[in-house]
């Protein structure tokens, strides 16, 4: 059967993302002119206001008007979380164009592939990964613009192509020249992996994502915000921690969420578990919003009970599965947090698709429920049929959210979202008789480092390429502080080939959470079905023999 949401009706909205955001900001300041928007976790004498953000975002915006930057033109951002982040991001959206987040950890070959496939046109970085950037776009012609944020102190001279942002936002603000705008047009273009290969496009419209941040703010109001406040508690006065990536889907969408409500976001450039810590004690958070290799850490490092961590209420964590016996020992260790809950979602769907109801403590293993808009089946990997309240299937998921499609992809395209509108998310998962969504297994082979998505074909890819390989395959295999590793099992045409060249070569190409940590088997073929596809499941099978046998 269908399942539909059980919130209300959330309306499709047509508003230009950018426009939905500087009205929300312009209201935050009409609130409080001196309100901050964004404060640096790392050192908390940068910050900037809502007013500053505005302003800014406008200078940008005429920068790259005049720079002839416009309609659907791509802009790279490759950099750390930064107060900067937000006002790059609307000044790109205010003159027609869209965004691509791009990870400060990726190499120069991830960074070109990517530049080239999204035919970007703009890049904006800091000072700390310009070298790689200019490394990249030598091989990238349609590159036309290269900004970069100083570090602070810094006196070295930009070479002369590249821009200073201190110049970019002193930009003098005027009329931006009209463009045709739709709905339909693409704002942003996260990548990611889907459920095979290497990193896709994916392309979210205006209405995609200005629809999911109503419908998330929407479910935030009326089932969190309602349960978790004091009478004379404001939500607009809370401060928000904003560790995970922006660059990653999760993570920019709370960025968003701090522009609309006003809170302020405390941004963190990397993730230190001692500045982390430190920043609850002093911005007393009511909310937190993390992944697993996070929660780990609040429930079994020892230097927590250094810090004050009372304030924290509710805690979200999403991005992987987080299994009971930590949750467990989580809400065994903070009393006072009244509700621990995981939520379920992917980039294809523009965020979020089920979030948590917070109707009991206990009630962690379900993702929750469908968020407004969104509809669900359960179907049988066998069949495809839809399957009965309680049966094990592939979640399929459909909402005016969902992705246009992967950039210049259609293949891909269709094989991700059928002809009805329904994604096939590539998990296995229940649902129960409240309606409440369980996840239980992935059939996609995604493995999630930390979170982080690392294709196994990506990986593949790169290991066949080594002249001494003759077959390989990755698998993840699990760890406790990260949730899985990358291990590849590998046929090798060398008897010299040695596990650490295996890693070295690896670790050459691609960013450090895709390296092979789990290890380097040597076996003397790789199980393939009759058609050539690889049967990970026997690797699988074969890790979890190996990991009994220590024990």
């Amino acid at each position: 059967m269908v399942l539909k949401s059980p919130s209300a009706e959330v309306p499709v909205c047509d508003t230009p993302l950018h426009e939905k955001v500087l009205a929300a900001v312009l209201r935050n300041i009409d609130r409080n002119p001196d309100r901050i928007a964004f404060i640096s976790a790392e050192d908390p004498s940068a910050s900037i206001t809502f007013k500053e953000v505005y302003g800014q975002a406008h200078s940008v915006a005429n920068f790259l008007s005049k720079r002839g930057h416009g309609h659907l033109d791509v802009c790279c951002q490759v950099m750390q979380n930064c107060i900067e982040y937000a006002v790059f991001y609307l000044g790109a959206l205010l003159c027609g164009g869209a965004i691509s987040g791009v990870s400060a950890m990726f190499t120069t070959y991830e960074l070109e592939r990517q530049f080239v496939d999204s035919h970007c046109k703009v890049v904006i970085t800091d000072e700390a990964h310009l070298n790689k950037v200019l490394l990249a776009t030598k091989r990238c012609p349609e590159v036309k613009t290269i900004i970069c944020i100083r570090s602070p102190g810094s006196t070295h001279a930009l070479p002369p192509a590249v821009v200073s942002w201190d110049d970019v936002i002193k930009t003098p603000v005027s009329a931006l020249p009209k463009y045709n705008y739709s709905p339909d047009d693409m704002a942003l273009l996260p990548y990611s992996s889907g459920t095979t290969g290497s990193p896709k496009g994916v392309v979210l419209t205006h209405r995609n994502f200005t629809t999911m941040l109503d419908i998330v703010n929407s479910h935030f109001d009326n089932h969190i915000v309602s349960k978790l406040g004091d009478s004379d508690w404001d939500y607009h006065n809370e401060n928000l921690l904003l560790m995970l990536p922006f660059y990653h889907i999760y993570g920019f969408g709370l960025m968003n969420q701090t522009l609309i409500t006003g809170t302020t976001g405390i941004v963190f450039a990397k993730f230190d578990p001692t500045v982390f810590l430190n920043a609850i004690q002093t911005y007393k958070p009511k909310m937190l919003m993390l992944v697993p290799p996070i929660l780990l850490l609040l429930t079994k490092h020892p230097m927590t009970s250094n810090y004050d961590l009372s304030s924290l209420q509710f805690v979200l964590t999403g991005a992987a599965p987080a299994g009971k016996d930590l949750c467990d020992e989580f809400l065994n260790k903070y009393k006072h947090v009244r509700y621990l809950a995981q939520a379920y979602g992917m980039t294809e769907c523009g965020m979020a698709s089920h979030l948590p109801p917070l109707d009991s403590r206990s009630n962690f293993l379900t993702v929750g429920t469908l968020i407004s808009t969104f509809e669900q089946k359960i179907i049988s990997t066998s069949t495809g049929n839809e399957v009965p309240i309680g049966e094990r299937g592939e979640i399929c998921v459909r909402s005016p959210t969902i992705m246009k499609g992967y950039l210049n992809r259609p293949e891909a395209t269709a094989e991700m979202i059928d002809s009805e509108g329904w994604l096939h998310t590539g998990d296995i998962g229940f649902v129960d008789e409240k309606g409440q969504t369980f996840i239980v297994d992935r059939l996609k082979e995604l493995i999630k480092v930390k979170g982080l998505q690392v294709a196994p074909a990506e990986l593949e890819d790169i290991l066949l390429s080594h002249k001494e390989i003759h077959d390989a395959a990755v698998i993840g295999v699990p760890d406790e502080k990260t949730g899985e590793k990358p291990r590849a099992y590998v046929v090798s045409a060398s008897k010299n080939l040695t596990e650490a060249d295996v890693k070295r070569f690896v670790e050459e190409k691609v960013s450090t959470y895709k390296f092979l940590t789990g290890g380097v088997v040597f076996v003397k073929e790789i199980p393939k079905s009759p058609s050539g596809k690889i049967l990970r499941r026997f690797l699988r099978d074969r890790a979890a023999a190996e990991l009994v046998s220590k024990l």
